[in-house]
């Protein structure tokens, strides 16, 4: 009887680890195994005191058909079919509730719905930076948000989830652009 305790401790003690293990994996899964599709997007530099200096990243393509016969609410997860076109950029084809089985596919929330169209909250929004290149960041934004290529993000996406890998503008790595402009 003395061991039970240690041994509900022991497996206590795994499962807080094993969760955020987990989930490291499987995000670290997506960069390295998942398809890169390019995104035209918007990113201002917010700040927040407790999460740092991020640019929040929010895609052009901010809705979709819905298919007809097909009924969502507001906050229901559903799946968006990407396309990439001629231009390299990837937009939304198709909605389904079930995962596709096959193509890219990205697991998305629902907004509001008007008329056959939903509203698309994509599963990722933010892109941390380093707090001494915040600035030089935020300065490069202002330059090159009304660029006619605009910023591009990179997404990797394997088995319906996303991971923003880094934004790019006219090809060049948004990190590379930075490092270039603070010598």
């Amino acid at each position: 009887m003395k061991a039970l305790p240690l041994i509900i401790f022991a497996l206590a003690a795994l499962a807080q680890w094993a969760a955020p293990l987990s989930q490291i994996w499987t995000h670290e899964q997506t960069l390295t195994h998942g398809t890169l599709i390019k995104l035209k997007c918007s990113a201002p530099d917010p700040y927040d005191p407790l999460r740092g200096r991020y640019l929040a990243v929010r895609p052009d393509q901010r809705e979709a058909s819905v298919p007809e016969g097909v009924k969502l609410e507001q906050g229901m997860h559903i799946y968006a079919t990407l396309t990439t076109g001629a231009d390299g950029l990837a937009t939304i084809t198709s909605l389904s509730v079930k995962p596709p089985t096959s193509g890219n596919f990205v697991r998305v929330k629902t907004g509001y719905t008007y008329d056959e169209k939903a509203s698309i909250e994509w599963p990722f929004d933010r892109f941390y930076i380093n707090e001494k290149l915040a600035p030089e960041a935020d300065e490069w934004f202002a330059e090159n948000i009304r660029s006619a290529k605009g910023i591009i993000a990179e997404v990797r996406v394997l088995n319906g989830r996303a991971v923003l890998a880094d934004l790019s503008l006219d090809g060049k790595p948004f990190r590379e652009i930075l490092k270039q402009r603070v010598r």
